[in-house]
């Protein structure tokens, strides 16, 4: 088989969201085709285009008229879901061993995406994030995932966990803090650099409440074998987009320092970079008009709040930057997209 060359996710994960539709006395099949997906039943373990899925999952929150669609269904996620991966996470020596699993191969459910585990002194770093910025708006996956993360979580250490903190990318609806801070038992944060889910470094140690391990083996071959099956290439600029994502508004962006995290002195990065017709500068621009220009989209975005989220410390930077790209200000540019938008309806 072929390695895939755009992003992919098996077609289990679709289940909660046809389940819910169905719940509601709708029929799933209008979304499946309207997204040119296969409809029910799928074979679970079918690769359907990420893209799609996301769509479906913002055209079904809409449908259903519940904004709160993918954190509702992440509180209810159980690691049966994952196949073989949620076995193993459960089955884990600690926390920490568990979400490096987690981390490790997510790519046999769902590729070009980055879930990176970052441990601190004191707190550690839950990092998920879709690499393909122009899959928005895509705020239903990354609730949805981020509520499920910390399900997983309490399914293995117990009910009373709770993160310190959840940052999302997109902004925060209006007046809707309480019902996160609900479902999610931690201060929230939006129109962050990355989906962050922040804890106790401490709880990395903690151990599971189940210690069933006699299928450990069998369900590691089996994941093996998927991982086989779906694995795709890594260019080195998708690695730096990782690091420019995490950074933006947030770190410093010079290549000394990227390299640096790269383990790389900065003539190879440089080098590594050339070799696949790429540069730092240009990656960092392309990353930050792709997401300045999706978030400009979004209603409840302030020009002010865009700038800082893709590093620039004053408006006047982004305008200029805007006009470069789009031969438009930000205000022009948001104006253009709606009447295109309201031509297209």
């Amino acid at each position: 088989m072929q390695p895939f060359t755009y992003p992919m996710i098996r077609a289990n994960l679709l289940e909660p969201i046809l389940e819910a539709i169905r719940a509601q006395g709708h029929d799933p099949a209008i979304l499946l085709r309207d997204q040119a997906l296969p409809q029910a039943p799928i074979d679970p373990y079918q690769l359907i285009p990420l893209g799609k899925y996301v769509a479906l999952f913002e055209q079904a929150a809409l449908l259903l008229r519940d904004p709160f669609l993918g954190l509702r269904l992440g509180q209810a996620f159980r690691p049966e879901l994952l196949g073989p991966l949620g076995f193993i996470f459960q089955a884990s020596a600690n926390l920490r061993q568990a979400l490096l699993q987690l981390s490790a191969y997510v790519s046999v459910w769902q590729s070009a995406t980055r879930v990176e585990l970052i441990a601190g002194d004191t707190t550690a770093d839950y990092i998920y994030q879709i690499a393909d910025p122009s899959l928005r708006p895509r705020r239903q996956d990354a609730e949805y995932s981020m509520a499920s993360i910390c399900s997983l979580i309490r399914n293995f250490l117990g009910d009373k966990w709770a993160p310190l903190e959840v940052h999302f990318e997109h902004a925060g609806p209006p007046a809707t803090r309480r019902a996160y801070t609900q479902a999610l038992h931690a201060p929230v944060f939006f129109g962050q650099n990355v989906n962050r889910l922040i804890m106790r470094a401490g709880d990395l140690a903690r151990a599971g409440i189940s210690s069933d391990r006699s299928m450990m083996p069998f369900m590691e071959r089996h994941l093996h074998d998927l991982a086989r099956e779906s694995r795709e290439p890594e260019s080195f600029a998708r690695q730096v987009n990782y690091v420019i994502a995490r950074r933006l508004g947030s770190g410093p962006l010079s290549l000394p320092s990227i390299a640096q995290e790269l383990g790389l002195s900065a003539r190879s990065f440089q080098r590594r970079l050339a070799e696949e017709s790429t540069s730092l500068r240009s990656l960092v621009r392309d990353q930050r008009r792709t997401l300045a220009e999706s978030l400009i989209k979004d209603r409840s975005a302030t020009i002010t709040a865009v700038a800082h989220t893709v590093g620039y410390a004053e408006t006047a930077v982004l305008s200029r930057a805007f006009k470069v790209w789009t031969g438009a200000s930000p205000r022009a540019f948001i104006r253009r997209e709606r009447h295109a938008a309201a031509a297209n309806r």
